[in-house]
């Protein structure tokens, strides 16, 4: 695919992370743009970013692999190749792609990236559609296809169902012909998840999920979760694991809340993390898996390329598709930050950049 070549300028548009920041001190402002240094490399011009509760974690200061000072952020995005390295041979100057920038850069007007991170935006996309499925697919593929097998019929429980990750996890569940279990925040996501397909969609608020899942399936649990809270989530959901079962833990957005009045909970819910019973796990036959795809992408580029190409199938075959609730221009990043951090969205959310 072809578009207009861009030209790379010196100094763009970006909203960097001014260290430690709430969402109301996010702006657009002068930053410069990234550069060719290694013959890997791709610049993109980006048109579109996708939101991730990561980046609540990182403007907060809560999330290590984040750098220490003031820094770009964001992970995924779509654009037109703007500049490659020399040994870049799977895509060229004036390309529309879909890109994972695992190592930050993709709120503002360039990002750079590495090659085997890029895949060509499929025809009829646009650029939002292709912003908001790199890191919730990828993710999503891994805790399904990297953490052990998976047989139809089996259940899986994905916390946070109705974000980004977990629609991302619904569409793979389904393709997978499993019995889905969801927990949400709202009667309405609970409405919206059964229209996705999800067979259990539980209101956390108004019930225990543990009980619930233990009542459902007559106390036999389930064989897979998908947490991105952890916390006290953990224990829980070790309890309604069934033997062979595994635990894939891919965030803890129950910890970006730090106020003084929330201190003892916090310290409960980390206590809860790191006490997790290894003896207990290898007699359950249970296991607990971490990803953090950053760290994946850092030391494993191999995998990345293989998950990317596996998924990119499924696009094109029409198997998964892009799934973007909200859409907006990036002039709204304050306003797409608090509903992310607030959890009132549903769905990804997805900035663009408008055309200078």
């Amino acid at each position: 695919m072809e578009g207009t070549t861009p030209t790379v300028p010196k100094t763009m548009k970006a909203i960097p992370f001014p260290k430690v920041c709430k969402a109301e001190d996010l702006e657009i402002t002068d930053w410069p743009t990234p550069e060719i240094t290694a013959d890997d490399e791709v610049i993109i011009q980006v048109k579109a970013f996708g939101l991730n509760f990561a980046d609540i974690m990182a403007r907060k200061g809560q999330y290590d692999d984040a750098p220490k000072g003031a820094f770009v952020p964001g992970y995924e995005c779509s654009g037109i190749v703007a500049a490659i390295g020399s040994k870049v041979t799977n895509c060229k100057i004036g390309d529309k792609v879909i890109a994972g920038t695992f190592n930050f850069g993709s709120y503002a007007q360039y990002a750079k990236t590495i090659s085997d991170a890029i895949l060509p935006l499929p025809e009829g996309w646009t650029f939002a559609q292709g912003a908001g499925v790199t890191v919730t697919f990828i993710t999503a593929y891994h805790a399904f296809f990297a953490t052990g097998w998976l047989f139809p019929g089996d259940k899986v429980l994905i916390h946070a169902c109705a974000g980004g990750v977990g629609l991302a996890a619904v569409q793979i569940a389904k393709h997978l012909q499993l019995e889905i279990f969801g927990t949400c925040g709202s009667e309405e996501k609970v409405k919206f998840l059964k229209e996705r397909g999800v067979h259990h969609p539980i209101n956390y608020r108004t019930s225990d999920f543990e009980v619930e899942v233990s009542k459902i399936t007559n106390k036999e649990g389930v064989d897979l979760i998908i947490d991105s809270v952890a916390g006290k989530y953990l224990k829980k959901d070790i309890h309604i694991l069934r033997p062979y079962g595994k635990l894939v833990g891919i965030g803890a957005s129950k910890l970006t809340d730090r106020s003084f009045t929330k201190t003892f909970s916090i310290i409960s819910d980390v206590v809860s993390m790191t006490t997790m019973n290894s003896i207990a796990l290898m007699l359950g036959s249970k296991s607990f898996v971490g990803v953090n795809m950053k760290r994946i992408a850092d030391v494993r580029k191999d995998v990345v390329r293989r998950e990317f190409a596996e998924l990119y199938k499924l696009f094109l075959s029409g198997t998964l598709k892009p799934e973007v609730q909200t859409e907006w221009s990036w002039t709204e990043v304050v306003k797409a930050h608090q509903m992310l951090e607030s959890r009132g969205s549903t769905g990804k959310i997805v900035l663009t950049i408008p055309d200078s």
